[in-house]
């Protein structure tokens, strides 16, 4: 395969002369094209070569040479959303990228997140158009009417960049949902959390499938506070942990969050909600197969709520038993 360099300086001469085609060209062959996806800057296609149509030829080579690259599907997908805001484009490329990548949980994780995306910038859209007010999310900055609430710099979604190749909410920015937005999204299936729970439903058949992989979409779900059908989409995956990994600790530690969530730790709901967690963990101390594991995991979540500076001390002291309890 090319080293990363001379990709860069194969681009760089055939940019100088003026030839975009001769950047795609250089890396054709599919088995070099995967390293230079991977590896090499992103701006070097997006910014000098402009080519999408040659683009997708060479996606096209290098998804039927290697339909097993979850890599690839991925940045086909995030592609078609940056360049194309193409929603539909993306989804067709997850979509057939998890038929052929039934070992990759991170690229079912990542299909599914791209829904949840998708869910949470209509959500958003319905309350700067008025036709949501939903006092028991979490409250978030007001964004302006005329500004996108993906844009850059203005990520409402905190979602941590693991991997390179990770969808980001800003990478969905362009696409238009104001057709979807005016729909009543707990009345239209597609909207209220269906499509996210079919992947995971169709995530549990596969073989890399397991408690730490219900964890990772659970966590993962748990991260979209703006969307509304949030509680049942939770609910779903703890009752398929809790039916097949029940003495898990991964299953325990999702049972003990599940009620506080969607809960903001310095509202007056809060400790409410904690106290619900605080009841369970009798049981899940109990139940559960690996006590140790259980306490590193509760750990995980509870420390970056006790860290809070306008937390309440009260509830602080809460916190810090349950982890006592666990030990």
């Amino acid at each position: 395969m090319l080293p990363g360099k001379l990709i860069s300086n194969t681009c760089a001469r055939s940019a100088a002369k003026g030839s975009e085609s001769r950047i795609i060209f250089a890396m054709l062959a599919p088995h070099e094209f995967i390293k230079f996806l991977i590896e090499a800057p992103r701006n070097i296609l997006a910014t000098k070569a402009k080519a999408t149509k040659k683009f997708n030829e060479v996606m096209t080579a290098a998804l039927r040479l290697h339909p097993t690259k979850a890599e690839l599907w991925l940045y086909a997908a995030r592609w078609t959303l940056e360049q194309d805001a193409d929603m539909t484009g993306a989804r067709s490329y997850m979509q057939r990228g998890t038929r052929f990548c039934i070992q990759s949980k991170e690229l079912w994780i990542e299909y599914a997140k791209l829904e949840m995306i998708y869910l949470a910038k209509i959500a958003m859209r319905r309350r700067i158009l008025g036709l949501d007010v939903d006092t028991t999310m979490i409250e978030e900055e007001e964004v302006d009417d005329g500004a996108d609430p993906f844009a850059e710099g203005n990520d409402v979604i905190a979602i941590p960049d693991i991997k390179t190749n990770a969808i980001r909410p800003n990478m969905i920015r362009k696409v238009q949902v104001d057709v979807e937005a005016s729909k009543d999204p707990m009345n239209t299936p597609a909207l209220n959390g269906a499509i996210p729970l079919a992947i995971y439903d169709a995530a549990r058949k596969q073989p890399f499938f397991c408690a730490e992989a219900a964890e990772s979409f659970f966590n993962m779900f748990s991260v979209f506070t703006q969307v509304r059908s949030l509680p049942y989409i939770l609910q779903h995956v703890l009752d398929s942990m809790e039916e097949v990994y029940p003495v898990d600790a991964c299953t325990q530690s999702c049972c003990l969050r599940q009620p506080i969530v969607m809960i903001d730790p310095t509202s007056a709901e809060f400790p409410g909600a904690l106290a619900i967690s605080l009841e369970r963990l009798q049981g899940a101390a109990s139940k559960v197969k690996d006590k140790a594991v259980l306490a590193k995991k509760v750990k995980g979540w509870i420390q970056p709520i006790i860290s809070i500076d306008s937390l309440d001390p009260g509830v602080a002291k809460v916190l810090e038993h349950m982890l006592r309890r666990l030990e």
